[in-house]
């Protein structure tokens, strides 16, 4: 039976070629994108899951709020981890890590190179993560001072294929030896972070503080089994009370209950390790988190081109019912049961299936490479050769091919063979009700992504653009100034400024985007608190950026009491409250030994974006000091010869130093590259789902023209115009794009609405989005619909009478 099923079902499709194809493509089309969705889900999801004890480790955060700013971050105080170990019976171990935020310079005989993402770990740290160590004890590994391991890729880069271990390299400005005591396999692409090298946390001494109002560790803790994390998450209050109080009374002159009454809050919060990635969105994160948003999204745009394909299975085969009634009155009078025509039906269904589903295997290995590039992963193509990827593509063809093929099975094997075969089932087969719903739906889908896409493209392209309130365009700058001297730093600086393609140049301890130093201001002689970021400049700073100075003056040379002035943006003079901010006094926490410093205001300047567009901007403050981290050139002319210059000048004061620098514009769309890749990839499955509907809608054209064949015979023969034939045979589908596009605005309107919501910044949405998507959506049904409209048009008539 079923031999017989399969041949009639390849005869079928030999003998309709079109119809095959248009199916055989559509599906493959939406299994392939499908398998490349699915693949990026799973991955998406399986973050830090190779950790063996993952569902017991928990990330320790901050969440504070000072004058009505409220900061959540990743960092946390010295102290906690292993008084939360001692504590807390909860508590099985801990272990932290510290991120440098510049490059660290490594050594090796001649080799001098900038290395980034070294991190610093307790050696504890392979107690709680499961990092796969290839040589060296996990126990002991980062036990010792000056103590470092590094991953099989690192190891290559500086030894080659000798064995790295027992060797040193040099760390820092110091040069300070390391000895290398652990190889690990190479970091997994699905961890929340990722390091290239890790020092042992006993060479600092910074680590031992005792002070609980200093937070630059990130700390994680490991539960025991069956502990509760929301036990943990109540003691954590009483950490705050017993060591941080104490704290707050001593240099903020106020009890910690009376700090809480006054709309404050300062206290830590546990996150699960597996919720990092998708779920968290703090500041200071390691690196820069993806959105659970988007695997929702990909989710859907997944199942909606899987869905079109089979409602484009389900339009042709109903379309295609006047053809193979005949087949289906004879079989049943032949004795033919309903169950066995049902039966033929989905073998034919699951055959295409089938075939669609080989080609939309190549087609996923073919592509899986330029997709991991455009979404930015690594996902491995042995993953299609996994038994369980096996089983679970075999069960999505049987379940597409099923969906795609019930309608039509159970449709066609309803027709009576005495109607059929008396020919009555002519206008019924006419009757296009549901087709007519399912191309709505189709467009509905395809219009909606359309919209979304305009929108994710118009709000990126607005970010890249925008005023941020200074001009980080042709700033060059170099992050590598910490490893010369003050006095090596002014003369760079000066040597830069007296060249002829740099207008000018700034030292600074921060730059945009980023001012990751937020401590506590007060207005003098009150007990007011405000939360302001604050990095050190030197007096080119405002200039080189191109920042408006609004009152008051910038630092100044003539004078030297500037030390004890500060400048404040817009949004921190607006904290402060005051009216005029010239001379006025604020006290900053950040002087000797912890204590208050005055600080007299002289100048306020425009409000400009430090951070991301995805936040307000902040209260700032800019203090003057004329050492940094961070030497910001201003450009202009050949940006070679400029380089050449700045490189030149570089070697003649820092010759052992690598050369580090960036653009400052091209930091600043870093900042949304994770967005931007996204959007790519969702622009390209948009057209992916386009392509399926506009393949059904070519399907459709072509039957449709078949079945008025006659009708268009009579009316060319009665004077009708290839214009006007082409026409009546495309008005149906405009008006049902039509349709589609009004219901899919609110629809792509709440979806854009909320995802704008992410952005302090954004665009506005306007008509025009939807009047082009609306156009678009015409032009692309015209377009498929023309070449069949046109052929039927075009034919002669006589060729079509000539059958009657």
């Amino acid at each position: 039976m079923i031999s017989n099923y399969l041949k009639i079902a390849f005869r079928n499709l030999a003998n309709h070629k079109l119809y095959a194809f248009l199916n055989i493509i559509g599906l493959s089309i939406g299994l392939a994108s499908s398998l490349l969705i699915i693949l990026y889900i799973a991955h998406e999801l399986s973050y830090d899951t190779f950790n063996e004890k993952a569902d017991r480790i928990y990330r320790v955060a901050l969440n504070g709020k000072i004058a009505e700013q409220e900061v959540f971050t990743t960092n946390t105080t010295a102290p906690l981890a292993f008084t939360a170990v001692e504590e807390f019976p909860e508590v099985e171990n801990a272990t932290r890590l510290y991120t440098y935020h510049q490059d660290l310079v490594i050594r090796k005989g001649d080799m001098v190179i900038s290395e980034e993402k070294v991190f610093i770990a307790d050696s504890t740290f392979f107690e709680v993560f499961s990092f796969e160590l290839l040589e060296g004890d996990a126990a002991t590994a980062l036990t010792e001072p000056n103590s470092l391991v590094i991953p099989q890729n690192i190891a290559h880069k500086y030894f080659g294929d000798d064995s790295a271990l027992g060797q040193t390299l040099l760390l820092g400005n110091e040069k300070t030896p390391h000895i290398i005591t652990g190889i690990l396999k190479d970091l997994p692409d699905n961890s929340h972070f990722h390091f290239n090298m890790l020092r042992s946390m006993s060479s600092m001494e910074f680590s031992r503080s005792q002070e609980w109002f200093n937070n630059s560790f990130m700390t994680y803790l490991l539960l025991h089994e069956g502990a509760s994390a929301e036990a943990v998450d109540q003691k954590l209050v009483t950490l705050v009370e017993k060591y941080v109080g104490p704290e707050v009374e001593q240099y903020m002159g106020v009890s910690l209950k009376n700090f809480m009454e006054q709309g404050n809050k300062y206290g830590y919060f546990l996150q699960p390790l597996l919720d990092i990635h998708l779920h968290s969105h703090l500041n200071d994160e390691i690196e820069p988190n993806s959105d659970i948003t988007y695997v929702y999204i990909f989710a859907a745009i997944g199942f909606f081109i899987i869905l079109l394909a089979c409602i484009n299975f389900m339009n042709l085969a109903t379309a295609r019912s006047a053809n193979r009634a005949k087949e289906v009155g004879v079989r049943k009078t032949l004795g033919s049961l309903r169950k066995h025509l049902v039966r033929q039906f989905l073998t034919e269904s699951v055959l295409l299936s089938v075939l669609a589903s080989v080609l939309a295997l190549f087609a996923a290995l073919l592509l899986l490479q330029p997709f991991n590039y455009l979404a930015g992963k690594q996902i491995s193509s042995d993953v299609f050769f996994r038994l369980e990827f096996i089983a679970g593509l075999m069960g999505l063809t049987i379940l597409v091919g099923v969906i795609a093929g019930s309608y039509p099975a159970f449709y066609l094997s309803s027709f009576r063979p005495v109607e059929v075969l008396k020919g009555r089932l002519k206008a019924g087969m006419k009757s296009s009700g549901i087709r007519n719903v399912l191309v709505v739906f189709q467009f509905f889908i395809s219009i909606t992504l359309i919209i979304c896409t305009l929108l994710v493209y118009k709000q990126l392209e607005y970010t890249r653009t925008k005023n941020l309130g200074f001009d980080k365009e042709n700033i060059v700058v170099l992050s590598g100034l910490w490893k010369l001297n003050e006095g090596e730093q002014k003369a760079l600086k000066q040597e830069l400024i007296g060249q002829a393609n740099i207008i000018n140049a700034s030292i600074s301890n921060h730059v945009p985007p980023g001012a990751n130093n937020t401590t506590i201001f007060r207005k003098k002689d009150t007990d007011e608190d405000i939360l302001i970021s604050t990095y050190f400049v030197d007096y080119e700073h405002l200039p080189t950026l191109k920042i408006e100075m609004l009152v008051g003056r910038n630092f100044s040379r003539d004078y030297l009491s500037d030390t004890a002035v500060v400048l404040l943006n817009e949004a921190a003079v607006k904290q402060f409250g005051f009216e005029k901010p010239i001379n006025e006094e604020i006290s900053y926490f950040g002087g000797e030994y912890g204590g208050m410093e005055d600080y007299t205001v002289v100048g306020v300047f425009k409000d400009f974006n430090f951070e991301s567009l995805r936040s307000d901007i902040r209260p700032l403050a800019l203090m003057l000091a004329e050492r940094g981290g961070h030497l910001s050139v201003r450009i202009h002319g050949d940006v070679r010869t400029a380089m050449s210059s700045i490189e030149q000048s570089w070697k003649k004061y820092a010759a052992d130093e690598p050369f580090q620098y960036s653009f400052m514009d091209e930091d600043y769309d870093k900042l949304f590259r994770a967005e931007q890749r996204l959007g790519v990839v969702f622009s390209i499955f948009t057209g992916l789902a386009i392509l399926v509907a506009c393949l059904g809608l070519l399907g459709l054209a072509a039957f449709m023209a078949e079945q008025r064949t006659k009708e268009i015979g009579i009316r060319k023969v009665m004077g009708a115009s290839v214009g006007s034939v082409m026409l009546l045979l495309s008005k149906d589908f405009t008006k049902l794009v039509i349709i589609a596009f009004v219901l899919a605005i609110p629809l792509a309107y709440y979806v854009m609405e909320s995802w704008l919501e992410g952005f302090a910044f954004r665009i506005a949405i306007g008509p025009e989005i939807f009047i082009l998507a609306g156009l678009s959506s015409l032009c692309i049904a015209w377009l498929t619909v023309s070449w069949q409209s046109a052929r039927a048009a075009i034919a002669n008539p006589v060729d079509s009478l000539r059958n009657e």
